[in-house]
């Protein structure tokens, strides 16, 4: 099969709509939710062009039947193949190449790569077995898929002063300033700008402070045929900790999502409580509870 590179927003979105229809005939066991498509091309590799690192390939009737991200900042890649495909000859053929253009693409860049990464759920066995065959072993557990029904939401009132609010492209600065402050920073006004404008962003919600700073926000992926939503990512700010904003902003999203959207579950992946605590914790405060884990899988190059 050939390979074609992205050149339009229509590639990201024809991807999409093929992963949203693999989901609902198989589920979510080892295919990433449709919001995690846009977010690992546009903010996960948002150094690099899109054309550089999406690939994908078209059946007989000119349909998407495999689409791969190539996360140079990882030296991974994520490699989605329709039902029809997985752990076929195509699908094998396909992976090597993803091995491969991967290293030619960080070869390219300056960047040395000790090993490659791929991700394996724990409720595919098979592909795991695929998965050594091809020379890659268990790395670390990474993270935990969880999932809400949207049933039994718990109440989760802002503190007095506080307030929920969309941002918009005018919020970038801000935007940055507590996507920093809430985990490594890397964001200044124009960069966060340029993701935020990007044609994978739906929504980004925030609470904002009585001083009027940003003090926690989510971003949010809506799956239309599968009536869900990810969150992706989620912070608070370092100065607002402890004050139980995350868990009211994701509550707050969760009842305008099934009023506004008709969503009818939500996922969100995390760390392991071993590694942090204070996120699974949060979690299952607004009642996540775990679907299956999320394994990274290596292969050394060296």
């Amino acid at each position: 099969m050939r390979v074609h590179r992205y050149q339009t927003k229509d590639d990201l979105y024809r991807a999409q709509a093929a992963l949203m229809a693999w989901v609902r005939k198989c589920g979510h066991c080892n295919y990433l939710h449709k919001g995690d498509v846009g977010h690992r091309l546009f903010n996960g590799c948002f150094q690099y062009n899109p054309a550089d690192v999406m690939r994908y390939w078209l059946d007989d009737e000119g349909e998407i039947c495999a689409f791969a991200v190539l996360d140079l900042p990882w030296g991974a890649f994520d490699l989605q193949v329709a039902p029809a495909l997985r752990l076929s000859g195509d699908h094998i053929e396909i992976f090597e190449y993803c091995e491969r253009e991967t290293r030619r693409l960080a070869e390219r860049n300056g960047k040395r790569l000790e090993k490659i990464v791929v991700e394996a759920d724990d409720c595919d066995p098979a592909y795991i077995a695929f998965l050594e065959a091809r020379g890659f072993s268990l790395l670390e557990h990474g993270f935990a898929l969880t999932r809400h029904d949207l049933k039994n939401l718990p109440d989760a009132p802002l503190p007095a002063g506080f307030r929920f609010q969309q941002a918009t492209a005018a919020d970038a600065a801000q935007l940055a300033n507590v996507h920093n402050h809430s985990f490594s920073g890397k964001w200044n006004a124009e960069s966060y700008g340029k993701v935020f404008r990007s044609p994978h962003m739906e929504y980004e919600f925030v609470v904002v402070a009585p001083d009027g700073r940003f003090a926690a926000f989510t971003n949010v992926w809506v799956d239309d045929v599968n009536r869900s939503l990810l969150f992706e990512p989620v912070g608070t700010h370092s100065d607002f900790r402890r004050r139980g904003l995350g868990k009211a902003l994701m509550v707050q999203v969760l009842r305008w999502m099934r009023a506004e959207r008709g969503i009818k579950c939500a996922y969100v992946c995390h760390e392991p409580p071993s590694k942090n605590p204070a996120s699974a914790a949060l979690y299952a405060s607004v009642g996540f509870r775990q679907v299956h884990e999320i394994h990274d899988y290596s292969k050394s190059l060296t």
